[in-house]
């Protein structure tokens, strides 16, 4: 009997180790580890309830895990099959270094001189096709031609700046060069996914504005309002770009940056945690949004939005004769009230705002970036 019993443990403990083996290797392969270590765990702990006649607390953790792994599978399911499709970016062109980078003063850049052709798709829908980019070596996108102008127009942002899907002629730089007769000669210091923490460092270093002639013109920050949440704290962008320039709020009411993940020991661990949940569990990536994790309140987040754009409208006129404002588009995806509060700290902070409160022709139409 005994003989019998030990021959039974070994071979379930064998085909446990196969059922860990294998789920883990397929987990590996996919990125998405939890439901089969949860199924590993689960047999191990079943083994050993067997082993030990019933023992009811790893009868308990096997038929948890076990539990949990079903519930991973069906997250995995949902995200392959149910959930909206992401957007998917692809770039063709030359060199090689000038596909996106990690950098140290703005998170990530292209890094030129480079020519590049973007597409971007979402599932079955191509939503721009060989966009063209040129990319200098300072990581600007250019005006061609390059006129003698006697103005500079400098314009900073996300991808509204950037021109995200449009070619170099028809980015708000070059529009605007033509607009004004070439009277400004357009440069587009904008990326897509940056914010007013860019802006600020950007104007920190002179050698990104070197080859300026023009000592007097214009400086325009476009706004959009996912920009309060990406100057703030953000975990998933730490998480995913861990270069990336974040200010806050000390308890005193400072303003307080820019800082990295890395600079705070509490932040560089929730980050860590973060990142390795994110690329273990379906159901973490589903369920948990970065949001839970913001240290600032929206209107925290919009008073040191507005005091980083101050600061950076400083850094501007200390470098050139000019101004430095602020363009609000319309549908910003800012909350009306948290919008009036962001030009009302703008104002007291001297910062000139221009607000298009709605776009000519059907906005439905228009080419936002």
């Amino acid at each position: 009997m005994r003989s019998k019993r030990t021959h039974l443990s070994v071979v379930f403990f064998l085909i446990s180790v196969s059922v860990v083996v294998w789920f883990a290797l397929n987990g590996i392969g996919t990125s998405n580890s939890s439901a089969p270590v949860n199924f590993g765990l689960g047999a191990i702990a079943g083994f050993a309830a067997y082993r030990y006649r019933g023992y009811p607390l790893l009868i308990a953790i096997s038929s948890t895990l076990f539990f949990l792994g079903v519930l991973e599978l069906a997250f995995q399911f949902y995200e392959t099959s149910l959930a909206p499709a992401a957007k998917i970016y692809s770039y063709t062109g030359e060199p090689a270094l000038g596909w996106m980078a990690e950098h140290g003063l703005v998170g990530y850049a292209f890094m030129g001189p480079a020519r590049l052709w973007a597409t971007a798709t979402k599932a079955d829908e191509v939503l721009y096709d060989s966009a063209f980019y040129s990319i200098d070596s300072l990581s600007r996108r250019t005006c061609d031609p390059t006129v003698d102008s006697p103005k500079h127009a400098l314009f900073f942002g996300g991808s509204f700046a950037f021109g995200e899907g449009l070619s170099n002629s028809q980015m708000i730089a070059c529009q605007f060069q033509t607009a004004s007769g070439n009277e400004y000669q357009g440069y587009n210091y904008g990326m897509m996914g940056w914010g007013a923490s860019q802006t600020y460092n950007q104007l920190e270093v002179g050698e990104l504005f070197s080859d300026i002639q023009q000592r007097s013109g214009i400086a325009v920050f476009c706004f959009i309002g996912d920009h309060i949440y990406r100057t703030t704290w953000n975990i998933g962008t730490a998480a995913e770009y861990p270069e990336y320039p974040f200010f806050g709020l000390s308890d005193g009411g400072e303003l307080v940056g820019p800082f990295k993940a890395r600079d705070r020991r509490n932040l560089q661990i929730a980050t860590n945690a973060y990142g390795f949940m994110r690329g273990y569990s379906p159901m973490f990536r589903t369920m948990v949004k970065p949001s839970i994790f913001r240290i600032e309140s929206d209107e925290d987040a919009v008073e040191v939005t507005a005091r980083v754009l101050g600061a950076a409208r400083i850094k501007y006129r200390n470098r050139f004769d000019g101004e430095f404002v602020v363009l609000l588009w319309p549908r910003s995806r800012l909350d009306p009230v948290l919008e009036e509060r962001f030009v009302q700290e703008l104002v007291a902070l001297n910062v000139p705002v221009i607000r298009v409160r709605k776009l000519p022709g059907n906005p439905l139409d228009a080419q936002l970036h």
